[in-house]
């Protein structure tokens, strides 16, 4: 069994909640450092969504140079890991949501993929080669050769989190 694999939790909505740091970045918690969302309930998502509408009302920088991107076959590929859990859910996995960030040849992918077989949604970040070089925390290989995951929880902008309860909900 894969290392991520074994450190991943069922997230329940009943005592999470979305935080943000003082930078305009939001994370759910308690979700502990360095686990991957595999296995995170819609209605967890969507159980944050008074906290996404008062958020908003504060954030100073709703985007943090990140914008929508298409679901394409290459970005799905780019946010699935290479590890055990990702080759198991491989077929099953859809983008529902993912954002980019492009920074001169940096490119930061924030993605959330819905389990088509049971709902649950997988949270991933993965960034490309011009960024893994600088890249201070762990990684994994995606089934693309020139992007790796971070093997992190989901730390994203207020765009991130508002508009995946909005595909949630609509």
């Amino acid at each position: 069994m894969d290392a991520a694999a074994t450190t991943n939790t069922t997230t329940t909505a009943n005592n999470v909640r979305l935080t943000n740091n003082s930078e305009d970045k939001y994370q759910m918690v308690p979700v502990p450092p360095g686990l991957l969302q595999y296995y995170v309930k819609t209605e967890t998502i969507l159980s944050m969504a008074d906290d996404i509408k008062s958020m908003k009302a504060t954030c100073t920088d709703y985007k943090k140079n990140y914008q929508l991107e298409h679901h394409t076959t290459e970005n799905l590929l780019r946010l699935i890991p290479n590890t055990t859990t990702g080759l198991t859910h491989r077929h099953v996995w859809k983008i529902l949501l993912v954002i980019k960030s492009v920074t001169g040849e940096k490119v930061c992918l924030k993605g959330a993929l819905i389990n088509k077989s049971t709902g649950e949604l997988a949270l991933i970040s993965s960034i490309n080669a011009a960024i893994q070089t600088e890249y201070k925390y762990r990684t994994i290989q995606s089934h693309d050769d020139t992007y790796k995951i971070c093997q992190c929880k989901m730390i994203a902008p207020l765009l991130f989190w508002d508009e995946l309860v909005n595909r949630l909900t609509n």
